[in-house]
C-alpha cells in the first residue's frame, strides 16, 4: 500500500521555499545597504541594531515562520480532503500520461490568461494609473524575475495554497458536512474564493509602498490578484500543488514577456 504523504516531500517542499526567499532576502539587503533612512526605519520597526545583512535577513524570519507553519498544516491536512501534491502524497503519483498533458496544458492556458489580462489591462489603463504604479510596469531585472519565479510562484503557493486553502477546506468541511465522506465542492469553491482573496489582500504593504490607495487602486488590487488567485485554487483542486505552482510561475512569465515586447515597439 502507497503511503498517504511523505515526511521527505515535506523537507523538500522546506528546502524549495528556502530557496524561493533569497530572492527577497538579496531585495531586502539591497534596499537597507544603499539607504541609511531604510535600514534605520527597519531596525526601529524590528526593535534590532545592526548591519545591513542581520537587519535583512531577521526581516525575513516573519515569513520563513509561516513557511513552516503552512507546511505544516497542509502536511497533515490537505491528504485528508483530496488535495494533492506529488511531492508530498506519493499515491497522487500513478497519473495517465495523458492525465499530465492535460493538467499541464490547463496550468499553462490559464497562466497565460492572467498574464495576459493582469498586463495587458494595465497598458490599457496607463493613462490612468498612477505614477507608483506605472513604475511597476517594466520588464523584470534578473533578481524581480527570480523573485517572480521562485518567491510568488512557489512561496505563495504554498503559503496560501497548500496551508491555508487546505486548511479552510478541512475547517469548513468538519463545520457544516462532517457526515460526508469528502467535502462537497461548494466547500473547496467558497476556500478558493477566500484564498484568492486573501492572496490578493496580502498585496496591499507592496501597493500601498507604491502609490496611495484609493478605490480605483484598491479595486485593481483585489481583481488583479484575486483572478489568478482562482485560477491557482482551481488547479490545485481539480490536479495538483505542482500545477498551480506552474501555472503561477508562468503568469510572471508571460507578464515579463509582454512587458519586454511592449518595451522593444515603446
Amino acid at each position: 500500500m502507497t503511503k498517504q504523504k511523505s515526511i521527505k516531500g515535506l523537507f523538500i517542499y522546506l528546502l524549495i521555499g528556502i530557496i524561493g526567499l533569497v530572492p527577497i532576502y538579496i531585495t531586502s539587503l539591497s534596499a537597507v545597504s544603499t539607504n541609511p533612512a531604510k535600514l534605520e526605519e527597519m531596525s526601529e520597526a524590528m526593535g534590532i541594531s545592526g548591519s545591513p545583512k542581520i537587519v535583512a535577513l531577521i526581516s525575513g524570519i516573519p515569513i520563513f515562520i509561516l513557511l513552516i507553519i503552512a507546511l505544516v498544516i497542509g502536511f497533515f491536512t490537505a491528504y485528508k480532503v483530496g488535495l494533492k501534491s506529488v511531492i508530498m502524497h506519493p499515491n497522487t503519483r500513478k497519473k495517465s500520461k495523458a492525465d499530465w498533458i492535460k493538467g499541464i496544458k490547463l496550468a499553462l492556458i490559464l497562466g497565460l490568461i492572467a498574464g495576459v489580462v493582469l498586463r495587458g489591462t494595465d497598458y490599457l489603463l496607463l493613462p490612468f494609473l498612477p505614477d507608483g504604479i506605472k513604475d511597476l510596469i517594466h520588464p523584470y531585472n534578473t533578481l524581480e524575475f527570480l523573485s517572480a519565479l521562485f518567491y510568488g510562484g512557489i512561496v505563495e503557493e504554498l503559503l496560501l495554497r497548500f496551508g491555508f486553502m487546505s486548511l479552510l477546506v478541512f475547517i469548513l468541511w468538519k463545520l457544516f458536512d462532517r457526515k460526508s465522506a469528502k467535502p462537497p465542492n461548494w466547500v473547496f469553491i467558497l476556500a478558493i474564493f477566500v484564498s484568492a482573496l486573501l492572496f490578493a489582500i496580502a498585496h496591499y504593504g507592496a501597493t500601498a509602498q507604491a502609490t496611495e490607495m484609493t478605490a480605483f487602486i484598491w479595486f485593481r488590487m483585489i481583481l488583479f490578484n484575486g483572478l489568478p488567485g482562482f485560477f491557482f485554487g482551481w488547479i490545485y483542486w481539480k490536479h495538483n500543488l505542482e500545477l498551480a505552482i506552474l501555472s503561477h510561475m508562468f503568469t510572471h512569465i508571460t507578464m515579463h514577456l509582454l512587458m519586454l515586447i511592449v518595451s522593444f515597439f515603446m
